[in-house]
């Protein structure tokens, strides 16, 4: 293996970002952009890096502390991750059902060195998996290298929920979107991220991204959030998006302060996924893969 010291971070800073989601009105957010600079890399076999420490110039750096690289085969590793399961219509009028995944790789499967989960309708029934991790944190930069799908009806997600809902129920504990793509909804090839709290959630999420991103399910792309106690930042593919701060004013506007955990699912239909394009699916199912998520502090 070869070490490759101070690999940059792209440095272009997209300047011109949408701040309302098509179906999300989100309020204005602060932008601060940053040099990133990415230090100790391992190259390794399968087309990416470990990053062992990420050097944010005057703002520190974060070195690496936990990861799934999905450099095994099989179910995924039940040390990290565990499943939530639900029925169809459970959460945002989701088809899918999530099912447990622990002992049979179905709906999640790791090989390649890489994580697919998968939704495909079986006897009438569409069948997913939403993976949680099993350990969750405070702050620090979450990051997942991916191959998102941008067929419509699906909904792939990469996100963030509280570990003891400190301050209520949801949504006043909060929610960190890092990234969301539905296709039927907000058109293909877009992402987005966004925040959730009592002051701002559902319609009325913060936004902290919003970008079409060119051959999203063919090419890999790394979506990330740089997370302090004073703003969450996105990035897509290093590049910082957008920021939303910290106002002083509490948990109604800044819940941000304890330990959220990392999840990964696959949606079909739904209010946000289109379950009218869902039926398009039934033969070729979707799938969403994940080649590596890794958490800095």
């Amino acid at each position: 293996m070869k070490i490759n010291r101070h690999k940059k971070y792209g440095t272009a800073i997209y300047m011109s970002i949408f701040c309302a989601l098509m179906a999300f009105s989100a309020g204005s957010c602060g932008f601060l952009p940053e040099n990133e600079e990415e230090t100790e890399t391992v190259s390794v076999g399968k087309g990416s890096e470990i990053v062992q420490e990420i050097n944010f110039g005057s703002g520190g750096s974060m070195k690496l502390v936990w990861s799934d690289e999905f450099d095994y085969s099989g179910v995924p590793d039940t040390s990290k991750w565990k499943y939530q399961t639900g029925k169809s219509g459970w959460g945002n009028n989701e088809l899918q059902n999530y099912i447990d995944n622990t002992t049979e790789a179905k709906t999640a499967v790791v090989e390649d060195g890489v994580l697919k989960i998968k939704a495909y309708k079986e006897n009438g029934e569409w069948k997913s998996a939403r993976m949680n991790s099993k350990q969750s944190w405070t702050y620090g930069f979450i990051e997942a290298r991916m191959k998102i799908t941008d067929k419509k009806g699906a909904w792939p997600a990469f996100w963030m929920m509280p570990q003891d809902s400190v301050y209520g129920s949801w949504p006043k504990s909060g929610e960190i979107d890092i990234m969301e793509n539905a296709p039927s909804t907000q058109g293909q090839g877009r992402v987005f991220s966004s925040l959730h709290a009592e002051g701002h959630y559902g319609a009325t999420p913060k936004s902290i991204g919003k970008k079409v991103i060119d051959n999203l399910a063919n090419d890999w792309h790394s979506i990330a959030v740089k997370w302090d106690s004073e703003k969450i930042t996105a990035y897509y593919d290093g590049v910082e998006q957008k920021s939303y701060y910290n106002n002083g004013k509490g948990y109604v506007d800044w819940p941000y302060d304890q330990d959220f955990y990392i999840i990964l699912n696959l949606a079909i239909g739904g209010n946000l996924g289109g379950t009218s394009d869902a039926a398009s699916l039934a033969s070729s199912g979707a799938e969403f893969l994940i080649d590596y998520v890794r958490v800095y502090q």
